[in-house]
């Protein structure tokens, strides 16, 4: 299955590591920012990238628990 972590990407349920509230960003070559960094909320760890999303991380696992049900 599948979740939008924001308007133009969609991950897989099943690649997803970690979602993490956005705190501090330290630049790095493997972050992948899908907006602007002042409008990052959180970021979506996978095995390949990180994705700095637009969504809270709440909203996320909210849409990962539907999914499974």
């Amino acid at each position: 299955m599948y979740v939008s972590i924001s308007t133009d990407q969609t991950v897989r349920t099943d690649e997803i590591i970690a979602v993490i509230s956005h705190e501090n960003y330290t630049p790095a070559a493997f972050v992948r920012l899908l907006v602007p960094i002042d409008k990052v909320k959180s970021f979506v760890v996978t095995d390949d990238f990180i994705y700095g999303t637009p969504l809270k991380a709440q909203s996320i696992l909210k849409k990962v628990q539907e999914q499974r049900l």
